[in-house]
């Protein structure tokens, strides 16, 4: 194949707009499945609805794509796009990037009675008798990971689940009444704050604490460990996605 064909076409703006590209047929298909390029039709049609459709959309071009093992990692494409008033063309390059995928925090210290010397778990700590859950996690959290939290960032998920029902998600209520309370909190961070906290020390010395940061996909998290805390709050998370994110 010498030059470009068209692949598939897209809606945009009230328009049918053509998709070309050298590439096949199955990756330009990937292409218009990969979610930078989904947001950006929505955002294109948004701005054409507000600009009362000022331009024309004559096709777009994909000219490159590269990837991360089996997954898209970027898109290169042409916005073939003029201005219907005056019909010149507007600047239509357009390169993008996979978003990187979330992380989850681990602690990894030693845990005797497992016996493991750098087990991966949720920073985790014992209520200090003040009955304040919310407060306790966050200056949990700041001691194991050194992010400082404010209490309002947390969501209680025990709470959001069972409400008054139970104190939190007991671990085993056939010979303990210990119980879990289990938060989440979403913090938005530059990649290089992020990669700041792998492989990094924390942990009060003073109290014999030795913790060293761990970052997992989420995606991922599940088979990072067998620590009952963080399998616990991700089936909670995922039943729970939609009534958390309207709470952020």
């Amino acid at each position: 194949m010498t030059s470009k064909q068209v692949k598939a076409t897209v809606h945009i703006a009230n328009q049918s707009v053509p998709i070309c590209s050298l590439y096949s047929q199955e990756e330009v298909n990937k292409s218009l499945s990969f979610q930078p390029f989904k947001d950006w039709l929505v955002a294109f049609n948004k701005q054409e609805e507000s600009r009362q459709n000022e331009f024309d959309i004559k096709s777009i071009d994909i000219q490159s794509i590269d990837y991360f093992g089996d997954k898209i990692g970027f898109v290169k494409f042409k916005a073939n796009v003029q201005y219907k008033e005056t019909g010149k063309s507007a600047p239509g390059i357009v390169f993008m990037a996979k978003d990187q995928p979330d992380k989850v925090i681990l602690t990894l210290q030693p845990r005797i009675p497992v016996p493991h010397f750098a087990f991966p778990e949720l920073p985790a700590g014992m209520l200090d008798g003040s009955g304040n859950f919310t407060g306790t996690a966050a200056k949990e959290i700041e001691e194991e990971t050194g992010l400082v939290i404010k209490e309002e960032e947390l969501v209680d998920m025990t709470e959001l689940a069972y409400g008054d029902q139970w104190r939190g998600v007991y671990t085993s209520a056939g010979g303990s009444d210990e119980f879990l309370r289990l938060f989440t909190c979403i913090k938005h961070m530059k990649k290089s704050e992020i990669d700041e906290l792998e492989g990094k020390l924390t942990g009060l010395r003073d109290h014999g604490e030795s913790i060293t940061l761990k970052l997992v996909s989420f995606e991922d998290a599940w088979k990072a460990s067998p620590d009952a805390k963080l399998l616990s709050s991700l089936a909670l998370y995922q039943a729970l996605k939609d009534k958390v994110d309207k709470l952020k």
